[in-house]
Formats: structure tokens, C-alpha cells, sequence
């Protein structure tokens, strides 16, 4: 049964990581955001979550721009390495062979291996608590059709979604996973 707790615990996992990508003056960077969200429509604009520590921060602040990716499930190694190790230490790029071309309206990497992306630039950096939320305007979006249905869902016959669940740990979301539609009539 639920219980009220005083410790300072936070909730939001199993969740998609969003891949995040920087680049200023040719130093380029890839990190893991479970902290993510997209904020509006008119215009196209996408939100992530960073500790103004990390090195993906600072090239952002610097360039004023970023990726997002969402990547399959076969790559959640490469989500778990991009959230594990620095950039400032590690060219993650060519240590995991995470492949990537040049963004066409951002100058940032957008990986090849996503099903969808995004080229962001910077709208606004706010400060919450220990962490920096980034606004960006989506300029470009990519989407790989082959994992897509023609309602604009995912195919889950074809593309396994990895689902962080803590502690370096995924859960797969694929077709085997039971559907519950809700239809409501009024």
C-alpha cells in the first residue's frame, strides 16, 4: 500500500532516453537525457534536462544548438555509454563507432542509427534546482518511415524501443508487449 515517505526520491523511469548531440568549433559531444520532454507545436519546440557540469552543456551554451535522437533497441549500450562517460575525457564517437552525419540546418551530429531526431536551436536556458532546462526550436526533424505506420505510430513488429528502468538497466518495449486501446464513448 502506498505510504507517505521523507526521502528525497524521485520517480519517472521506465522512460525513453533521448540521445543528446553538441558540437562547438569542431569539438563535438553525445550524452544520454532521461529528462526530456517536447513543449510545443507552433512553433516545434523541444526541452532537455542537464547539469550545467556536464561537458554537453557547455558546448550547447557555447553553439546554441543540440540534437535529439531516439534510437533502437539494439543500441542501448550506446545510450548507457553516452550517459556513462565523459566527453571531456572520451571521443565517444569513434570509442563506441557511434556513426553520425552532419545536421542540415544545425551544425550538430544527427545520428544515423535513430528512428527519429531532431536539430534544436537554442530558445532559452533556465536554471531548476541542479539542473538547467534548454529550450530549443525544432529547425529539422528526421524519421526514418520504415519503423513508422501510417497513423504516425510506431511499428513494434519492426523497432524495439529501449525503456530505461534505473540502474543502468532497459527494458524492452517490441510488438510481444500487450495493447490496451480505451475508446471512450460519450
Amino acid at each position: 500500500m502506498r505510504k507517505p515517505i521523507d526521502e528525497p526520491l524521485f520517480y519517472s523511469y521506465p522512460g525513453m532516453v533521448a540521445v543528446v548531440t553538441s558540437r562547438h568549433e569542431g569539438v563535438q559531444n553525445v550524452m544520454a537525457s532521461g529528462w526530456h520532454t517536447y513543449i510545443g507545436s507552433s512553433p516545434g519546440i523541444y526541452g532537455i534536462s542537464l547539469r550545467k557540469e556536464t561537458y554537453s552543456y557547455h558546448l550547447i551554451e557555447q553553439s546554441k544548438a543540440f540534437g535529439v535522437h531516439f534510437l533502437p533497441g539494439h543500441r542501448s549500450e550506446w545510450i548507457q555509454a553516452a550517459g556513462t562517460y565523459s566527453g571531456r575525457d572520451t571521443d565517444k564517437f569513434s570509442k563506441f563507432g557511434i556513426i553520425y552525419e552532419d545536421g542540415i540546418k544545425v551544425d550538430v551530429p544527427i545520428l544515423t542509427d535513430a528512428y527519429f531526431a531532431y536539430e534544436c536551436k537554442v530558445m532559452d536556458i533556465t536554471t531548476y534546482g541542479d539542473h538547467e532546462w534548454i529550450a530549443g526550436e525544432v529547425m529539422q526533424r528526421y524519421q526514418d518511415p520504415d519503423y513508422f505506420l501510417e497513423n504516425g505510430m510506431v511499428d513494434l513488429h519492426k523497432l524495439q524501443i529501449p525503456m530505461y528502468i534505473g540502474r543502468s538497466a532497459y527494458r524492452i518495449l517490441d510488438a510481444g508487449a500487450e495493447e490496451k486501446t480505451h475508446p471512450f464513448y460519450f
